[in-house]
């Protein structure tokens, strides 16, 4: 089968015929079904694929982001690394050579233009991994609105107003100009603008009286835009004509005034912009300044129509930044190598958005002490309740005890949670198992964790109990069909009725399974390519968590100005039809879902 590889594609043209032959004689061949898993996320591999005939996609999460056809190779960065966030899925029936490994490095190093190639498409690929976020976010803020600035209320004077009315008026609302009105605008009438420099220019340097009329001072040649307008044309604008303020309208009446540094604050909230705050803080209040930074970013990226997996990846980097870099100026350097700080919850699987409860842990090395212990952590969580990040009801944070342990008494935990399950039991080992960690040393989490998986055995009222809190709370199928008119302004809790049923069910078949992934979407896909879920079932759930998702964000900026998640409730009746019809679907598959889960589970004995 090796006879058919074809050595004219690149970068094997670049091979002797006598390295040809040696390559020819180590490859193998792979043939995979369509739906067939070639290499499965963060798995290592032993080889290079390249596809002979059929299709390959590559997902990340449930995304397809590259297809791979005749004569394409992949995957470099499993190759040469360990492991990588994506999945390789035959589309279609495929045959693969495999190139193994070591000859690949043999070739690689004995031929100096074939290892350039090799060497370069790995760093290409890294390269073009780390832009591929920055310039997503930079696309969305480009093609943000006037509306998602801030817009100062507008100041209106008459033209017979005097100077001291004016300054008056900007005193009494704060405000860094007046927009000055000389007749009626519907009936020829127009608006002027006067500003505070303008004051200072016409009373202090050229010493009009403060009683001067308005009218005849004012600017009527005003810059304006609509709401509707790109921020980056406001930008263009400002800069062209040396201003600092445009008057914005919408369907042509006034209805604020853009000024420059609020523009500035939205184009600013770039993660990099965020991250380098972050790296730079010296102290808590730093960080807290920053951390509101992420609230304007995530405004600004779900206003542009982002998907909300771009966002809460962006959002889960940024928060563990932040934790990472408080610890770090709280913390001694003995306590930072001696401990493992993890997030659980939904920061542990990188779904938080807005800033809910804190979930969060610290793992001690076996036989080591810190005197100022109590002192770092209680710092640690008052810094955060400061930061917007709410104390969590069930004291599941680092200033407990019970949750600042050494590992030995990790591992006790674990244990009783695993053997002697209580409904608390069930809920410490259900948000420990998405813990993830932070800062110091990582391989004690990992240890944790391994001693975790290590310990679960084919017990199945152990997983019927785990899994049955899934079920706990009803997901309505009233509010739609013939009872929908009634009851369309009833509000739906989205948490309880359709994620949560999808995070703890996708979490059981995952714990069942011993599966490492901690992210639901990747969960999805990982018991899609083990066979517990059909491809089809997964792609559905998938993307009902990530419309449920988004509706809950929506929900929680809607009713936040800080920030926080407070409101998880929808009410179906501020939806439009679209969004409506969707949530209906996205609740029926929840049911069927947790009908697959009782199922699986043995729930309903």
């Amino acid at each position: 089968m090796s006879d058919a590889f074809d050595f004219s594609v690149p970068p094997f043209d670049r091979l002797t015929p006598e390295q040809r032959q040696r390559l020819a004689a180590g490859l193998d061949l792979g043939v995979y079904a369509r739906d067939g898993v070639i290499l499965s996320r963060d798995e290592p591999a032993d080889c290079l694929f390249v596809v002979r005939q059929g299709l390959v996609h590559e997902r990340r999460g449930g995304e397809v982001v590259a297809v791979h056809g005749a004569h394409d190779s992949f995957d470099l960065q499993a190759l040469f690394s360990d492991g990588q966030a994506r999945s390789f899925v035959a589309a279609e029936d495929t045959l693969c050579d495999l190139v193994p490994r070591p000859i690949l490095l043999e070739l690689a190093h004995e031929n100096a233009a074939f290892g350039a190639v090799i060497q370069q498409g790995f760093a290409d690929r890294l390269s073009a991994l780390a832009n591929e976020r920055s310039n997503r976010e930079t696309a969305a803020l480009t093609m943000a609105r006037i509306r998602q600035a801030y817009l100062r209320p507008p100041v209106f004077v008459e033209a017979e107003a005097s100077l001291r009315d004016a300054a008056a008026a900007m005193k009494r609302d704060q405000a860094s100009s007046v927009l000055v009105r000389d007749g009626d605008p519907g009936k020829g009438g127009r608006v002027g603008i006067l500003t505070g420099t303008d004051l200072r220019d016409l009373v202090v340097l050229e010493g009009r009286p403060v009683d001067s009329p308005v009218g005849p001072l004012a600017r009527y040649e005003l810059l304006a835009l609509d709401r509707d307008d790109l921020l980056f044309n406001a930008l263009i604008l400002m800069t062209k004509h040396s201003v600092r303020r445009l008057v914005i309208t919408e369907q042509g009446a006034v209805v604020g005034l853009l000024e420059q540094t609020d523009l500035l604050a939205v184009l600013s909230n770039h993660s990099q912009v965020v991250a380098l705050k972050v790296d730079h803080a010296a102290t808590p209040e730093d960080l807290g300044r920053a951390s509101q930074d992420i609230v304007g970013l995530i405004r600004t990226l779900h206003g542009t129509g982002v998907k909300v997996s771009f966002i809460a990846d962006l959002v889960t980097e940024l928060n563990r930044k932040i934790f990472r870099r408080l610890f770090e100026l709280l913390a001694p350097p003995d306590l930072l190598a001696n401990s493992c700080l993890i997030v659980m919850g939904s920061e542990g699987r990188g779904e938080q958005l807005l800033k809910t409860d804190q979930d969060n842990g610290l793992i001690l090395r076996d036989g080591y002490d810190c005197p100022s212990l109590p002192q770092v952590t209680d710092a640690f969580t008052r810094h955060l309740v400061d930061f917007g990040y709410p104390p969590c009801p069930g004291r599941i944070m680092v200033s407990n005890p019970d949750w600042t342990r050494p590992l030995a008494l990790y591992k006790d935990s674990l244990f009783h949670w695993i053997h002697r399950p209580d409904e608390a039991a069930q809920m410490n080992l259900a948000i420990f198992y998405d813990a993830a960690a932070v800062a110091g040393d990582a391989s004690l989490l990992a240890e944790a964790k391994g001693y975790l998986l290590g310990r679960l055995q084919d017990n199945q009222m152990f997983f019927t109990a785990f899994a049955r809190p899934a079920l706990a709370f009803d997901t309505p199928s009233g509010l739609f069909g013939g009872l929908f008119e009634r009851r369309r302004s009833e509000a739906v809790d989205i948490k309880k009725a359709g994620i949560f049923p999808i995070v703890h069910g996708v979490r059981a078949l995952a714990l069942e399974k011993h599966m490492a992934e901690t992210n639901t979407t990747e969960r999805i896909w990982a018991l899609a390519d083990q066979g517990v879920l059909n491809r089809g079932m997964a792609g559905e759930l998938a993307d009902a968590f990530t419309f449920l998702s988004t509706l809950r964000l929506k929900a929680g900026l809607d009713g936040s100005v800080s920030g926080t998640q407070t409101d998880n409730l929808v009410r179906t009746d501020s939806l439009g039809k679209l969004d409506r019809d969707q949530f209906k679907d996205c609740l029926a598959l929840v049911k069927k879902f947790k009908e697959l889960i009782a199922y699986h589970f043995h729930l309903n004995h």
